[in-house]
């Protein structure tokens, strides 16, 4: 990291009455190497620097202002978040370079399980059931769960089973611990690196100054209220100072990008999931969040979490529909009996899209013969198809709702239909 890229009040050297600034530490192999030690985040619109994109921001409240809250979600829309979670998940995890697919969102552990180790099977389904489990802490807390044990329990449940990750689950970077030291990006060598994160001696207060923002609750309330920091300049300024901070070893983004969520929630909406925008956006988020972390320039980071909000409002908007027509398109194929087992699996479909008949069986309390008699029409039907032998069990998937959850951000889902289609009409081997 050059310090002369970093804003000027950041290229002072840090102390403890100023509290923020540059900063060199006393540990072998590091001595030349200048660390950021991050300002808290402003609490003032007249502390933002530059010009607020206000148009941008007014189209991305109003997409916020329309969302429902979690009281009134229909049942679509709990089905729609059920899956959206999932995607999240996948797409968060692949930011950081993993091979996470829908697939391993999606599959049953009952199936996917060895028993032996961790995999990314494991990993992603329990960052989706983490995902569930605190939007619904946080309903009932509000910005009162910021805390440093809930952040420590989030990092720690989304690393524990993931195969790739280093450190250990829910610790803080702390002095003279491995793994403590944290460089991010450029090349092998240290003095290559894009920017130097809080040093561990620092991250503790450091996070405690991020959470005490997140936490007020009057600097929320005045936000949506329109006289202070609005929700996009909150989910700007909040994830900016969260990896500015990283305040651990590995599961940083993931951490910070799963802080969006909880953030929408506070503010009464339910939430849009932001991964997959920047998944397709990577490098404009990559710059914007450098603006604001050795700049301190906020408006790249408001601009690009704006247009996140936008675009992924627009693509929940196509996904959703085509989820809410897919049962009876399935039926209008197959035209099963009202109450045969395989009409009732269809609905089973659109949460368990990877499916044996010993699932049947259990979630709709049927008996082996019907669950075996339900998956063979269902195959004649081109609704589901065969997909390989796991644990002795036979195992399928309806292609057109995983080709629709796994198509790249924006791209058009007709295409992901026929790639279904394909799929579908392919021989069983």
């Amino acid at each position: 990291m050059k310090i002369e890229e970093l804003q000027g009040k950041l290229r002072q050297d840090y102390t403890s009455q100023r509290g923020f600034g540059v900063v060199k530490i006393d540990e072998k192999g590091w001595e030349n190497i200048y660390f950021v030690v991050p300002p808290p985040p402003p609490r003032k619109i007249s502390e933002i620097k530059g010009k607020l994109p206000l148009k941008l921001m007014g189209e991305a409240l109003k997409v916020l202002g329309g969302l429902p809250e979690f009281s009134e979600m229909s049942e679509l829309d709990k089905l729609v978040n059920y899956l959206f979670v999932r995607r999240e998940v996948v797409q968060s995890s692949r930011l950081e370079g993993t091979w996470s697919t829908i697939d391993h969102a999606l599959t049953p552990g009952e199936i996917s399980d060895s028993g032996v180790g961790k995999n990314e099977h494991q990993a992603v389904r329990s960052y989706a059931n983490l995902l569930e489990e605190i939007i619904e802490q946080t309903i009932k807390k509000k910005e009162k769960i910021f805390t440093t044990e809930f952040i420590r329990y989030i990092q720690k449940k989304i690393i524990e089973n993931d195969p790739n990750s280093s450190g250990i689950p829910g610790k803080l970077r702390t002095p003279n611990r491995p793994g403590s030291i944290v460089t991010l990006g450029g090349s092998i060598r240290r003095e290559n690196s894009i920017y130097n994160p809080a040093p561990p001696k620092e991250v503790k207060r450091c996070l405690s100054e991020v959470l005490n923002w997140l936490s007020d609750e009057d600097l929320a309330q005045l936000g949506d209220a329109g006289l202070g920091l609005n929700l996009p300049i909150r989910l700007a300024i909040g994830h900016s100072h969260f990896e500015a901070v990283h305040p651990f070893t590995d599961g940083n983004g993931r951490t910070g990008r799963s802080l969006w969520p909880i953030q929408m929630i506070c503010s009464g909406n339910m939430p849009l999931y932001l991964s997959g925008f920047l998944e397709a956006h990577k490098e404009n988020y990559g710059k914007a969040l450098g603006e604001a972390q050795k700049k301190l320039n906020y408006i790249p980071m408001i601009e690009f979490i704006c247009d996140a909000i936008i675009e992924s409002n627009l693509e929940a908007k196509i996904t959703k529909k085509i989820i809410s027509i897919l049962e009876n398109r399935w039926q209008e194929r197959g035209k099963f009996n009202k109450n045969s087992t395989a009409r009732r699996t269809l609905k089973l479909l659109l949460t368990n899209p990877i499916i044996s008949s010993s699932i049947i069986e259990k979630e709709l309390q049927v008996s082996k013969t019907a669950s075996v008699d339900a998956i063979n029409s269902l195959v004649n039907k081109k609704i589901i198809r065969f997909r390989k032998l796991e644990k002795r069990q036979r195992i399928y998937a309806a292609e057109e709702l995983i080709q629709i959850l796994s198509r790249p951000f924006g791209s058009d889902i007709d295409l992901a239909l026929e790639k279904a289609e394909l799929l579908l009409n392919e021989s069983e081997t």
